[in-house]
């Protein structure tokens, strides 16, 4: 593989001049979401297209609302351990985080059409209505990877988006600017660092640092019902709401002890808040073949979503004698360079639509075999800048196109009961997104596991899930020639839901 990422593949960085830095890589964050949020859900791999009862199939199949017989009230509390193993230049580094958090919260209310005497199977049974959140996709996340380089410096970057948009700090993210002011360019906007240690046959060391934190929230609305024990219909109305908060600090220092040759570090740091709210609409169908077998079908449309970026930069450099051979008043081989402003942006963004194929085997009593495919058209994501920069929008919505690919992602769960006890097993396996995936990674894996019993009305579900991911990406604030760093993903769930049926 290519360790380093040629400017053609990274399109969306060093584009013409904007007032905005959004790009293929954050369509795709706000994008990739799962719909099971329940204990039970989770330990069966986050199935939930077709055996239905189950609060998480709101926001995956709404038709398994139309399972429910009874009202319930529930909620899952989680904990995440999530580790991190990373590669660069043949240098492997790690780090983890643990965080608490609550998947889900909800209740339906199921009423009985089909009363009386009468009784019939014929005919509308029941209709169900549901409210409550799903946690869809969680940004939790530390990571760090360092190397040593002697092909390539960050600073090259700075230059080219220096000569490309100029060193004002009007254009965001203001890259050029962080490279003139910090002494990293000169006048005629070279790379410092570059050429007096990388082509001199030196190196540097360098590493990245981040911490993200937030999730997508999915506030849902949903109505149900059964039509004679065969044909479930539901439809859900999802409200996301986006919290992302980016700490990212990038180093860059001389390894050759050379106190002379005008360059000893410099420490990058991108601050980035990200809010949004969205909507979407789920409409789904489960058919109930006979008392063994169960299909269903779901529609996932896009997400309408509108978003703020509020964006802060700054930079320290070390230059050592660089300012005084320059004849600059102020000798201070430290320069601290942060723009005048803090950035804020407002855009909106379709997400991809899903659809969903499920099937379930029951074996009586004792348990049941199901499983999902979900097809996600992530080449359809698409922004819109309010008709502002429309040459920026038309460009990064190309490279939306040229950089992605539908997935094909499997799910699939195993439930064995005895009296008032469940065991369960599950796993899910997502294809990546990109179209180059021997590049940038992007596939996933999750096994997991869970029990759950009941007493009474009351029931109480446990599952632990083990997700696994390879994602390569750019070691460079810009991607300009950039390393690519390989980054690996060991994440572990715990979620234990609680509730209680009337």
């Amino acid at each position: 593989m290519n360790k380093y990422l040629n400017i053609a593949i990274g399109a969306a960085i060093l584009l013409p001049a904007s007032v905005n830095a959004q790009n293929q890589v954050d369509a795709l964050r706000y994008s990739q979401v799962t719909g099971a949020a329940t204990a039970r859900s989770l330990s069966l791999g986050g199935t939930g297209g077709s055996y239905g009862g189950d609060f998480s199939s709101l926001s995956i199949n709404p038709a398994g609302i139309g399972i429910y017989r009874s009202s319930e009230v529930m909620f899952t509390p989680t904990l995440r351990v999530n580790s991190m193993n990373g590669s660069y230049l043949g240098s492997s580094s790690s780090d983890n985080n643990t965080r608490a958090g609550i998947a889900n919260a909800g209740a339906v209310f199921t009423s009985k059409l089909n009363r009386g005497r009468n009784q019939s199977s014929n005919g509308w049974q029941t209709i169900s209505f549901g409210a409550g959140y799903n946690r869809v996709a969680d940004f939790n996340q530390d990571g760090y990877y360092a190397g040593n380089n002697n092909q390539s410096s960050m600073t090259e970057g700075f230059a080219a988006d220096a000569r490309i948009n100029g060193v004002s700090d009007n254009v965001v993210p203001p890259y050029g600017f962080f490279g003139y002011e910090g002494y990293l360019t000169d006048t005629a906007l070279n790379s410092i660092p570059y050429e007096n240690i990388i082509k001199n046959g030196q190196s540097l060391n360098q590493s990245k640092a981040w911490k993200s934190r937030g999730g997508i929230d999915e506030f849902t609305l949903s109505l149900g019902a059964n039509y004679a024990d065969r044909l479930m219909l539901g439809m859900t109305v999802g409200i996301t709401s986006y919290k992302y908060d980016r700490t990212t600090t990038y180093y860059e220092g001389d390894a050759s002890g050379n106190t002379n040759n005008d360059f000893d570090h410099l420490v990058y740091n991108e601050y980035l808040s990200t809010t949004g709210v969205g909507v979407n609409i789920k409409f789904g169908a489960i058919y109930k073949v006979n008392d063994y077998f169960r299909v269903g079908a779901a529609f996932h449309t896009p997400t309408w979503s509108s978003f703020t970026d509020v964006s802060d930069y700054e930079m320290d450099t070390y230059t050592e004698n660089y300012k005084a051979s320059l004849g600059a008043q102020n000798t201070d081989p430290h320069t601290y360079v942060q723009p005048t402003n803090v950035y804020s942006y407002d855009y909106s963004l379709r997400t991809p639509w899903r659809a969903v194929l499920s099937a379930t085997g029951f074996m009586g009593k004792y348990g049941f075999v199901t499983a999902d495919y979900e097809y996600s058209a992530y080449n359809t994501m698409k922004y819109s800048f309010n008709n502002v920069d429309a040459g920026y929008e038309q460009q990064v919505n190309q490279a939306i196109k040229d950089t992605y690919k539908g997935t094909h992602n499997f799910r699939l769960g195993v439930e064995g009961r005895l009296d008032n006890f469940s065991g369960r097993l599950g796993a899910a396996y997502y294809t990546s997104p990109y179209k180059n995936s021997d590049v940038y990674g992007g596939e996933r894996l999750d096994l997991s596991a869970g029990v759950g019993a009941r007493f009474g009305a009351f029931f109480m579900d446990l599952a632990y899930v083990h997700i696994m991911q390879k994602a390569n990406e750019i070691a460079y604030p810009v991607d300009y020639y950039s390393p690519i760093g390989d980054v690996k993903y060991g994440n572990n769930l715990i979620a234990l839901t609680l509730g209680v049926k009337f």
